[in-house]
């Protein structure tokens, strides 16, 4: 999982290199890269097609391009639809997708926050954690569910007992270690810089 996150985030440094002083433009793909993106994304690692694709080029020429792709849905959890998200590069003429999430929605309020799944987190615990944290009030002052800004990344670390939770501007710990309190608990949260 190391490895292609240190593949993933070398691509996204090169086309970020390759495009520094360069507008990102959010051009229209070909129907041929569209299905390359549908088969490489979707069809072999999830065996469903594309719902939507966020694409975006670099540099001059246009040869350098990031693309975000949805994945149909692939079921239903807690009456919402679940999509794989999944990031993919692309380096003159060829395209390679590493990073995938689990996407699901989870009810707060009357509001649905988009939660993408890193790993092995389980849905239910997943689900349970966003929930958690938006019904908890403040954190050292701080309101928790102003914190939940979609879409919120979840991912477990090596110390199995914590899951970080990262929504736009905000990255909180969650410990699932909770002698004396509700599981999941919040024990971190840290602003993030813009």
């Amino acid at each position: 999982m190391r490895s292609r996150r240190a593949w993933f985030a070398g691509m996204l440094a090169s086309i970020l290199a390759c495009a520094a002083g360069a507008q990102a433009t959010a051009p229209q793909i070909s129907a041929a890269e569209r299905a390359t993106l549908e088969e490489l994304a979707c069809r072999s690692r999830h065996d469903v097609g594309v719902e939507s694709l966020q694409v975006r080029t670099y540099g001059t020429g246009q040869t350098t391009a990031s693309a975000e792709v949805r994945c149909s849905s692939h079921g239903v959890y807690q009456g919402s639809p679940m999509h794989h998200i999944v990031q993919c590069a692309r380096i003159r003429d060829a395209w390679e997708c590493q990073g995938d999430w689990n996407e699901i929605l989870v009810k707060v309020a009357g509001d649905e926050i988009p939660v993408r799944i890193e790993g092995a987190i389980p849905t239910g615990v997943a689900y349970l954690t966003i929930q958690r944290i938006a019904n908890s009030g403040t954190f050292q002052g701080q309101p928790l569910r102003q914190a939940l800004a979609p879409p919120c990344y979840l991912n477990r670390g090596s110390a199995q007992e914590f899951i970080d939770v990262k929504c736009e501007g905000w990255h909180i710990v969650v410990s699932m270690w909770c002698p004396q309190s509700d599981c999941p608990r919040v024990f971190s949260m840290t602003k993030l810089g813009r």
